[in-house]
């Protein structure tokens, strides 16, 4: 017997696949210029509902890889409100929203990335939705004394950063996230705040366990359903 859903299950499996591909794209991307509009209409300082963040996230469409919800909120909430330069260590939608909220009031921020590919995707974004005062540096990983790290621009970068935002980076890279302190940690004042996600994974908790042994930081463990993140502060 045939029913509507029948047809309609019969009428998808003869919709090609890249029609359908080009549907779903379309509809991340209205649903994540419609989040960017609803965050750029804020009052300064103000930090998105979960809602828009939520919808920010599903637009962006990187999935698997893109921010968890928790930190995404965490990453607003900071964003809205430091007073100082921002580094991202790796770039994606953190970057656009950062912008957004810290951009907007004149604080800028500063990315570094590795991936060349990726790193177009980001700038493509942040000058079509014309996101100010958001940097992205191209900086292939390099070898240091023990770990790898960003070639970061050191002559380019303020010498004092007040938030990173540390999500890279891979894991697999020798030495992780380590090398954020041994190369730019006199650029982290005392007050300065890092947010470290995937806190609890075994690389980044060896990074952590290093830096609090190496460096004066009181470090806040926050854990959610999506994942972990660490509230970093320099002593």
């Amino acid at each position: 017997m045939n029913t509507p859903t029948n047809g309609f299950l019969r009428l998808k499996r003869l919709v090609p696949a890249p029609l359908k591909r080009r549907a779903k794209e379309a509809l991340l991307s209205r649903t994540f210029r419609r989040a960017v509009a609803e965050i750029d209409s804020l009052t300064l300082g103000e930090v998105p509902p979960r809602e828009v963040l939520e919808r920010l996230q599903l637009g962006w469409g990187n999935e698997g890889f893109a921010a968890q919800i928790e930190y995404l909120e965490e990453v607003a909430r900071r964003a809205a409100t430091t007073a100082g330069p921002i580094l991202e260590c790796g770039s994606g939608l953190t970057t656009i929203l950062m912008g957004l909220l810290a951009g907007r009031r004149g604080v800028a921020t500063w990315s570094l990335e590795h991936i060349p590919d990726w790193s177009a995707r980001v700038v493509q974004s942040l000058k079509q939705f014309k996101v100010p005062h958001a940097q992205v540096r191209h900086a292939l990983l390099r070898d240091y004394e023990g770990f790898s790290w960003y070639d970061a621009p050191l002559t380019e970068l303020p010498m004092e950063f007040q938030l990173v935002i540390c999500d890279g980076p891979p894991g697999a890279t020798r030495g992780g996230r380590y090398g954020l302190l041994p190369v730019l940690g006199a650029r982290l004042p005392a007050g300065s705040v890092i947010l470290l996600d995937d806190a609890t994974r075994l690389g980044e908790a060896e990074v952590l366990r290093r830096w609090v042994t190496e460096a004066g930081m009181d470090v806040a463990m926050h854990e959610g359903r999506d994942g972990s993140f660490a509230v970093i502060t320099r002593n």
